[in-house]
């Protein structure tokens, strides 16, 4: 299971994560990337977090860069447990993203989308993203990795910080994951690291 976590300016830190073999989740208006592997964040849950519009104008921006530093994936714009109308937004967003970059487009998945509604759709998107609440991607999350799977798509799961989370997700058989947790604290980072290697997998409470 790959793993991404946030953007740092501490050089020491750098180092930990990149010999970790940490990737970066690199957010909207943070380009360049740090460090590598990474993928690009549109910014729309910290819109929805701050109460604010997308701020579409800084997300095309950022678009319009990916190619020069070459990113694992892209998340394509969504809105948080938006449901059928998150899914309607990211459909009329991808087709601009795919004229604009080479990146692999991923889709975001919310509370409310099930995959039946995702199926005619698929073939616009290199991989799905889990997002929307907590609760929902905790019971619905194992039925889109395996959904991903079927149709040969890469499965990324968001904002996936705690301990049990990381073993949830590498019990589900998640693709990637990503968390800006493990940046708060030295002991975060080793918590959150030592369930990365953990071989005990269990269900998150």
């Amino acid at each position: 299971m790959k793993v991404y976590v946030g953007q740092t300016r501490s050089r020491k830190l750098i180092e930990e994560l990149e010999g970790l073999g940490f990737g970066e989740c690199t957010q909207r208006g943070e380009l360049p990337p740090r460090r590598r592997p990474w993928f690009a964040d549109n910014g729309a849950f910290r819109d929805w977090k701050a109460d604010r519009p997308f701020d579409r104008a800084k997300w095309w921006g950022d678009v319009l860069q990916y190619d020069q530093h070459a990113p694992d994936f892209a998340v394509v714009p969504d809105m948080v447990a938006g449901g059928l109308d998150s899914l309607a937004w990211s459909l009329q967003t991808v087709r601009p993203m795919k004229d604009a970059t080479r990146a692999p487009l991923y889709l975001v998945v919310q509370d409310g989308m099930v995959p039946r509604d995702i199926t005619p759709h698929l073939h616009d998107f290199a991989g799905l993203f889990v997002g929307g609440s907590l609760e929902w991607k905790l019971e619905h999350g194992e039925q889109w990795v395996e959904f991903a799977h079927e149709h040969r798509k890469p499965c990324h799961i968001g904002r996936v910080g705690t301990a049990k989370r990381v073993r949830w997700a590498k019990r589900i058989g998640a693709d990637s994951i990503d968390s800006c947790l493990p940046l708060f604290s030295s002991e975060n980072l080793a918590r959150f690291v030592a369930a990365v290697n953990c071989t005990q997998l269990e269900l998150p409470l």
